[in-house]
């Protein structure tokens, strides 16, 4: 099968990065938490808004799995970013408006979610196993660089007392994305044409090929087994990392007394590291190589971090509560690199690597759907230590069940 040489694989895996990067400036320029303090919106309405985006996202994402294999990338993907900036440019049109507000983030959502599959059955056409581990790296760190970047924004914006206009700046981004992912597309296309490709015998074509035409059929019960409890964990990964991410501002605002800026600039913190949870994730995987303990680890550390919160809570200290989160968001990161990366293109011969990177995300986003509307509405009833509570459930649940998972396939193995 034809691959692209080095060079011009190269140059793809920065445009997938470049183009996954401007996303995230253009989904994390609206967070509950900075919304709250910007505008004034009750915790439940902000959380709303946010979950308009994670439903609709969420399924377009499952249907976007399945049939991105009839996809253009070149036109598509260009495409995709161009209705985020439209979106973009309505939630600054209709600042302070939740329903019209929520209509332009159901839009956003549905746009966006066109994009991860694609981009990682792109990755999984073009680029040699050879290089695919670099594939992996590299796309750990849109997410965390994304959001820094629109939570930056977010802040300057704030400060100088504009925070809708962020959204301006977000969909100029999109659009210089979506140019440069056209012309790079075009690169590719001549280079698979004029034979600037490497050629790779596998034995296993013929099941390749079966894994385009289908997506469920044909895959064994054991990997089904396992895709199943991925699965499970994968509404906790998007619950904990979206609940921490989109509410760290109003936390820090409530629990500490900081101004609207200062909370929003220090919940930088979280993404900025969270890229060290990404590129971990990579490193523990090639040294343990089992996806489900990793997970099992990355849950339990995150268990134990929000566990500390609760007990120190009577410190008040903002500096140990923020270093808590910032490792509890780094764990969630690696997680979310583990389900949505590392599995689909790890499993690309077992399955189309576009529909199962569409599904695992799809139900990272029901968990983060889930966060948007249910911790406010928990904050709003209870406060935030019943909010902390929960994050530590969700840990520990997810910890235990993938440890089990990892435990139950070993022995499978050792039986067999």
């Amino acid at each position: 099968m034809k691959y692209l040489n080095k060079k011009t694989s190269n140059l793809l895996i920065f445009g997938c990065w470049l183009v996954y990067v401007a996303a995230y400036v253009g989904r994390k320029d609206y967070s509950s938490g900075a919304a709250t303090l910007a505008l004034g919106l009750p915790e439940t309405s902000a959380g709303l808004i946010y979950s308009f985006f994670a439903v609709t996202y969420g399924i377009g994402q499952l249907v976007n799995g399945i049939l991105c294999r009839f996809y253009n990338p070149k036109y598509v993907m260009s495409a995709s970013l161009l209705a985020s900036v439209l979106a973009n440019v309505m939630m600054s049109l209709f600042a302070g408006n939740v329903t019209l507000m929520a209509v332009a983030w159901f839009i956003n959502g549905a746009a966006q979610s066109i994009l991860w599959s694609l981009i990682i059955r792109t990755l999984s056409r073009f680029v040699t196993d050879k290089d695919i581990g670099k594939a992996i790296y590299v796309m750990s760190t849109p997410v965390a660089a994304g959001t820094a970047t629109a939570y930056g924004l977010s802040a300057l914006f704030s400060a100088l007392g504009i925070w809708d206009k962020v959204f301006y700046v977000a969909a100029a981004v999109m659009t210089a994305a979506a140019v440069a992912w056209y012309f790079i597309m075009t690169r590719v296309e001549n280079a698979m044409k004029n034979g600037e490709t490497v050629t790779v015998e596998e034995p296993v074509a013929a099941k390749e090929e079966e894994s385009k035409k289908v997506g469920l059929r044909g895959i064994t019960m054991t990997f089904g087994i396992l895709l199943g409890i991925v699965a499970i964990t994968a509404i906790a990964n998007g619950f904990i990392k979206d609940g921490v991410n989109e509410w760290m501002p109003a936390i820090l605002k409530d629990q500490f007394g900081m101004n609207e800026s200062t909370s929003i600039i220090l919940s930088l913190s979280l993404p900025l590291f969270s890229v060290l949870g990404a590129c971990f994730s990579k490193k523990l995987h090639d040294l343990l190589r089992d996806h489900m303990l990793v997970d099992a680890i990355f849950y339990g550390v995150s268990f134990i971090m929000c566990l500390v919160v609760l007990l120190t809570l009577k410190v008040n200290s903002f500096v140990l509560t923020l270093a808590l989160f910032i490792c509890v968001a780094c764990m969630m990161s690696a997680v979310n690199n583990v389900i949505t990366s590392m599995i689909p293109l790890n499993y690309r011969k077992q399955m189309d690597s576009g529909f199962l990177a569409g599904a695992l995300d799809t139900v990272c986003y029901v968990g983060g759907a889930l966060a948007g509307v249910w911790l406010g509405a928990v904050k709003e009833s209870s406060g935030w230590t019943s909010v902390f509570t929960l994050l530590m459930i969700f840990s520990v649940v997810s910890a235990v069940l993938s440890l089990g998972c990892c435990l139950f396939f070993r022995a499978k193995h050792e039986r067999t």
